[in-house]
């Protein structure tokens, strides 16, 4: 779908209403009684407001992240949002990224630790035309076009898993769903949480096969925070695990901020994206589960690709709950 203008910025305060901002240095404040100090905490998005981060503004908007003693401000990003920089720059105490990114930066030197996953299936996939009787991304033929961000790690994960060097035709993926829609026979990346929906609001009918069948699954929309921790890291953790809870009983009110952050998410497309992205937040270990096996997983994939030099490993990259 169609990003929202970069310059729009979306701050949700804990101890506030929804307003707009700036970026100031985070300042401590007073809790709503005026008693206690609330931690200001900026958490940097990885993407534009939608509802794979529902349950951030849930925490704001449901008080759980005030109850815990924090004023969160959520920034949000766009593409190549250099999230976990921030982190080191201090600029964010908290930060969004995936399993993969963060192990990928921290071997490039950038000091940040997982945290806390919202996303237990990975996202990230393939769209067919449901007419195309493709039911798994393994059974995308010889001699197919994707269209897919090249040199990505999803792109080298799949070319080198499936043996598609010389067989199937990476083009580049324009961000657009209107080239699936006008061909039957595209086959184009997407997340769960964008394309999808977005083609299906076009009236076509989709296949979104899921990375995961083959093997492509590190945690998705992960907190992350710097190595070593803040003090308060454990509670925050807490605090978000609750407002996720609460966002997925009830979204309404964080899809209705989420919406006005985001003009191009009109009622049609949150419902959609909402439900799409059920089964992938809890996956099968549950909501905000983290385990070694898994992070030893994703290592061992992007050392198999050249993204990690060999031997390196998940170890220090996440803290165990």
């Amino acid at each position: 779908m169609t990003p929202p203008p970069c310059s729009r910025w979306l701050v949700l305060c804990a101890a506030t209403a929804l307003a707009c901002s700036g970026d100031p240095q985070p300042e401590a404040t007073r809790g709503p009684d005026g008693a206690a100090a609330l931690t200001p905490v900026k958490l940097a998005l990885n993407w534009y407001p939608e509802p794979e981060f529902g349950g951030f503004y849930e925490g704001v908007l449901g008080g759980h992240y005030a109850q815990a003693g924090f004023e969160v401000e959520i920034v949000p990003g766009g593409p190549g949002a250099p999230t976990l920089e921030l982190l080191t720059a201090g600029r964010a105490q908290a930060a969004v990224t995936d399993a993969a990114d963060l192990l990928v930066k921290r071997q490039r030197g950038v000091k940040a630790v997982g945290a806390w996953p919202a996303f237990q299936l990975n996202p990230q996939g393939l769209m067919v035309h449901a007419a195309s009787g493709i039911t798994a991304i393994d059974q995308v033929p010889p001699g197919a076009t994707v269209a897919i961000e090249q040199g990505a790690p999803f792109q080298q994960f799949l070319w080198a898993r499936l043996g598609w060097e010389g067989s199937v035709r990476p083009v580049p993926y324009g961000g657009s769903v209107g080239p699936f829609i006008a061909d039957p026979g595209f086959i184009q990346q997407a997340f769960i949480t964008a394309e999808p929906c977005a083609a299906r609001a076009k009236g076509a009918e989709i296949t979104f096969l899921k990375g995961s069948d083959v093997g492509w699954n590190p945690y998705g929309t992960l907190v992350a925070f710097a190595d070593p921790p803040p003090p308060w890291a454990d509670r925050f953790v807490a605090a978000t695990q609750a407002a996720w809870e609460a966002y997925m009983t009830a979204p309404a009110r964080a899809n209705a901020a989420i919406a006005q952050a985001n003009d191009q998410l009109d009622p049609g497309l949150l419902a959609c994206i909402t439900d799409a992205q059920r089964p992938f937040v809890t996956g099968s270990d549950g909501l905000g589960v983290m385990t070694q096996a898994r992070w030893d997983t994703v290592a061992r994939d992007l050392v198999g690709i050249g993204l990690l030099p060999d031997g390196a490993t998940a170890d220090g990259a996440w803290i165990a709950r």
